[in-house]
């Protein structure tokens, strides 16, 4: 009797289970795949490794960098290299203008923001509390001029959403989960967004500016690591490290 009646609470708890996975099942929704942007243009640049991209303060200029040597690099919409320069650091991977005379480039490697003028010197540097692996550091950065805020991309492990202040006091930062790493940032004044790129992801995410995500966008790039989103032209720029070749997107 006793064996009859395992039996039967055996059947009962397997017979719970299958229908609780079941239902499971029809209530999941598939997730559906991003969009992707559509490419308008393809244009290879000179400059090597190019780890970042950000407008110059007129809008008319990229900023670029390369974390081989060192160098930034100011260049035309059409790709040339119009000036460049050495500055004081190693592994440059971000890159954003404060005004019409300042950049702020980031050092990934020693978790600083350097502050140089557009000739390359430098003008004060601010370093970051953040632990990990060397090359798994601060990734990108933006900088909303008008409410003067800094926005801060840790790459991975863990990905953060850094804020701070016009003198680099942090405000705040966030963990972020919604790609597989982070490689460059872009504030949008048009409508107060972020925007961010994923190289290992293959994505260009729009959030607000607490990092909460709105849109997704697949890209076809290898090794994207440099993001502009231009809202007047309607295009989104990207930059390939691995191609070193500037693609132009149109803006959805």
């Amino acid at each position: 009797m006793d064996l009859l009646i395992k039996f039967y609470a055996i059947f009962l708890i397997s017979i719970l289970i299958a229908l609780t996975q079941y239902k499971c099942n029809i209530n999941r929704k598939e997730s559906p795949l991003p969009k992707e942007l559509i490419l308008q243009k393809m244009t290879p640049i000179k400059v090597p490794e190019p780890s970042a991209l950000t407008l110059s303060f007129d809008g008319k200029y990229f900023w670029s960098v390369c974390d081989e040597n060192s160098k930034v690099y100011r260049l035309t919409k059409n790709g040339t290299v119009t000036n460049s320069f050495i500055i004081d650091g190693e592994d440059l991977e971000g890159i954003t203008v404060i005004d019409v005379n300042r950049l702020a480039v980031i050092l990934e490697r020693s978790r600083e923001v350097v502050i140089i003028d557009t000739l390359g010197n430098e003008v004060s540097h601010k370093g970051f509390n953040l632990e990990g692996n060397l090359n798994e550091g601060l990734e990108g950065i933006s900088y909303d001029s008008k409410n003067k805020i800094y926005y801060l991309l840790n790459e991975k492990n863990p990905g953060l959403l850094i804020k701070a202040d016009s003198s680099f006091n942090e405000l705040s930062r966030k963990v972020i989960t919604f790609a597989d790493d982070y490689s460059d940032i872009f504030y949008a004044i048009d409508d107060n967004t972020l925007w961010i790129l994923s190289d290992e992801s293959k994505r260009v995410f729009q959030t607000d500016l607490n990092g909460n995500k709105l849109k997704e966008f697949f890209i076809e790039v290898d090794q994207p690591e440099g993001l502009v989103v231009d809202y007047k032209n309607k295009l989104i720029y990207v930059v390939s490290d691995k191609k070193e070749e500037l693609y132009e997107f149109k803006l959805p």
